[in-house]
């Protein structure tokens, strides 16, 4: 039994612990530009190394995602965490490629449980007096993680560029084997039950009152996914390669700002109604993107930090504003396979753009294809949000139209 006392202790434990696995999946885009130099390793290799990361990171969430339902939060999260830390290992070992696919993959599979597991500990421990911290920490913790991750590995760049690919990664896998000690002493939320093997069965079912907007809500929320997916992969090559710094730290930021800025948004606009966040945002996410292009174009770093500021404001609220017109049009009981849906959808989006975008730097060069590709995304976010609106005039949702505030969703935010 948990005392109250000792309930904030515990959720800052499992938070924290949450920012830690999802930061880990940061840490290796700054140091992209570094294993392009050192090893020769090619962009498609980089980009293929996130469609890897992408698959089993799926997989696990689709599969064990109410897996800690069953054995308990700590029976699933403390492995997760230790799969993570033995994907820090073996990218410490990174030479070429493939321990680079190898190592991404598992830490694929770290992310996937722990978003599951921590995800549920977190809203278990939430104190009762501050429920919408719980919100707070699912939707912020993995894009929030993957930022401060960069930023980390980008700054032991800087400041130790040949030790830095070694140390960065040993460094994180002593804090995640440290959290899932500090895990071990935390109480249990969930009692066993039976069925354990009969969850890892994935539920993926969009309910019938979704079904109409499903498809373009779903892509605007790929969108906020393949641009994320961008910045992880090509956007530190494109500060070295095309925007003209020479330090790497800078790779650090244009990964960080982006996924910095949507959480903050995404809390700052928490009142407004559903529909209004998927439009207003959309329509910010888009701007920003627009950005982009023409930061490559100039050739501006600077310019390129302002769109990034943008595009991932826009993204944190028109991700919040898509989600709850879904989760609005879900039955209660419905909300797992329709989250399966939308994952499945946005997370293989993010994968194929990704090797097709490796790919075509291999032919076209790389800020010819950065610019296609966030054209892609523009039209992506601009069909998707028009074809939302217009279908929930057409066919209002069965509950309340979307219209509902964002605050105090818990659902969680999975880049």
């Amino acid at each position: 039994m948990l005392r109250p006392r000792s309930r904030p202790l515990a959720f800052a434990t499992a938070s924290l612990s949450f920012v830690a696995v999802s930061a880990a999946a940061g840490v290796p885009a700054p140091l992209y530009v570094v294993y392009q130099r050192s090893y020769g390793i090619s962009t498609i290799a980089l980009t293929g190394a996130f469609a890897v990361y992408i698959l089993p990171l799926l997989v696990a969430l689709l599969c064990c995602g109410s897996l800690s339902d069953h054995l308990g939060r700590r029976r699933v999260a403390i492995p997760a965490l230790i799969v993570g830390a033995v994907a820090c290992l073996v990218l410490t070992t990174v030479d070429s490629a493939a321990p680079l696919i190898v190592g991404r993959a598992i830490q694929g599979a770290s992310v996937g449980l722990a978003l599951g597991a921590l995800g549920a500990f977190v809203v278990d421990l939430v104190p009762p007096t501050r429920p919408g911290l719980a919100g707070a920490v699912t939707s912020g913790a993995p894009p929030g993680g993957i930022a401060l991750g960069a930023l980390a590995s980008g700054a032991a760049v800087q400041l130790a560029p040949g030790g830095a690919p070694v140390w960065s990664f040993v460094v994180v896998a002593a804090l995640l084997v440290v959290a899932a000690v500090a895990l071990a002493f935390l109480p249990e939320t969930a009692a066993r039950r039976p069925g354990a093997l009969r969850s890892l069965r994935p539920v993926v079912r969009v309910p019938v009152a979704a079904r109409g907007v499903f498809p373009m809500v779903c892509l605007v929320v790929a969108a906020t996914y393949v641009l994320g997916g961008f910045t992880q992969a090509l956007a530190p090559s494109l500060a070295a390669f095309v925007l003209g710094r020479d330090d790497l730290f800078s790779g650090a930021l244009a990964v960080a700002v982006y996924h910095l800025a949507g959480p903050v948004a995404g809390l700052l606009a928490g009142r407004l109604p559903a529909v209004r966040a998927l439009a207003g945002g959309a329509a910010v996410l888009a701007a920003g993107t627009v950005g982009f292009v023409g930061a490559i174009a100039a050739g501006s770093f600077a310019a390129y930090l302002v769109a990034a500021v943008v595009a991932g404001a826009g993204f944190g609220v028109a991700f919040a504003g898509a989600m709850r017109v879904l989760l609005d049009r879900s039955p209660q009981g419905a909300h797992a396979g329709t989250l399966a849906a939308v994952y499945l959808y946005c997370y293989l989006s993010a994968a194929v753009s990704s090797l097709l975008a490796g790919a075509a730097v291999e032919v076209w060069g790389l800020a010819p294809v950065a610019s296609v590709l966030c054209g892609v995304v523009v039209v992506m976010v601009a069909a998707g949000a028009t074809g939302s609106v217009l279908r929930m005039r057409a066919a209002p949702g069965s509950r309340d139209d979307g219209d509902r505030p964002l605050a105090g969703s818990d659902e969680t935010v999975g880049q």
